[in-house]
């Protein structure tokens, strides 16, 4: 081993001695040429620069989330503008080619509301955490130690309530945990690209989610009445009964802050014409049933949520 690591180390030297005097009577004996390929070189180093500052801006600007949803609901090249906007107002969901009702809409976003979970793991993942003092924290480790940071899909009818009162509110609920994610059929998902989260379409009718971040201390339950799909007018109405207030960023995850533009009508881009409304619980924790859900999401005509801004609900 050391061997090798001295001829690669001898090669590279003698390369690095080579190389410039070759360039060089190259550049002498040749140089309009010399030229052309400098330029070039630098052609590609600035493209490459720009396509890299386009990336980093993108993925930095308040609306990422939002020009990310977008995304996926395309307009078709031979749809004319008018018509694209007119359908998406009426809730048609140009990818599929189709509209949805809302009970197909709820199996769609319930595997995009999983997504988002497995987004903010892949913050763990990655290291990406922020501290109180805005700092990354080293996450990772946790979550290779502990086997979290995923989210488990378990066949079950359990609700909110009836998840709580099987796990209990005292400090050794994981064994109770742990026999939920080792049920018969239960699919567990880390990153977005996994196999059996790309091909689950979430037509299964009774399920809940299991959402563990880096350790045991955090475990959020979606049961089977979690979470329900709002039409535009049955969100206004609850608005107006709750009081709701809008989140563009969070503590730990989701820091940045997003927002979505306010010139535009977003139901001509077929956002905001039906919403998710969600309510989890916390594992050790006691659980009051809410009249209304906790959290609302924006939906698309294709059932994706926007994962930032969001409304949470305030209770006063």
């Amino acid at each position: 081993m050391v061997i090798c690591i001295i001829a690669i180390i001898y090669i590279l030297i003698r390369f690095s001695i080579w190389i410039p005097s070759k360039v060089k009577k190259f550049a002498i004996a040749n140089p309009s040429k010399a030229i052309v390929i400098l330029l070039i070189i630098l052609l590609v180093a600035i493209v490459a620069e720009v396509i890299k500052l386009k990336k980093f801006y993108e993925e930095n600007s308040p609306y990422y989330f939002w020009n990310e949803l977008v995304k996926k609901n395309p307009k078709p090249s031979n749809v004319t503008q008018q018509e694209f906007e007119a359908k998406n107002r009426a809730g048609y969901c140009w990818r599929d080619r189709k509209y949805y009702s809302k009970e197909e809409l709820w199996h769609k976003a319930m595997k995009s509301l999983t997504g988002r979970m497995i987004y903010e793991n892949k913050l763990y993942w990655d290291d990406k955490v922020i501290d109180a003092g805005g700092n990354p924290r080293p996450t990772a480790a946790d979550c290779n130690r502990s086997g979290s940071c995923r989210v488990w899909r378990v066949p079950s009818k359990l609700t909110n309530q009836e998840l709580q009162d099987f796990i209990g509110i005292e400090d050794d609920y994981m064994p109770k945990v742990n026999k939920l994610k080792n049920t018969e059929n239960v699919q567990s998902y880390v990153y977005a690209s996994d196999k059996n989260y790309v091909n689950d379409d979430f037509k299964l009718k009774d399920f809940i989610l299991v959402h563990q971040l880096e350790n045991g201390d955090y475990i959020e339950l979606y049961g089977s009445d979690c979470c329900r799909v709002f039409s535009k007018s049955e969100w206004l109405l609850t608005k107006r009964e709750k009081k709701y207030i809008p989140v563009s960023n969070n503590m730990a995850t989701f820091v940045e802050e997003s927002k979505i533009p306010v010139d535009i009508n977003i139901n001509s881009w077929g956002i905001g014409n039906f919403y998710l409304g969600v309510t989890s619980a916390l594992a050790g924790l006691k659980y009051k049933s809410p009249e209304k859900p906790s959290e609302i999401f924006y939906l698309n005509n294709c059932g994706d949520i926007l994962y930032k801004p969001y409304y949470k609900r305030v209770d006063f």
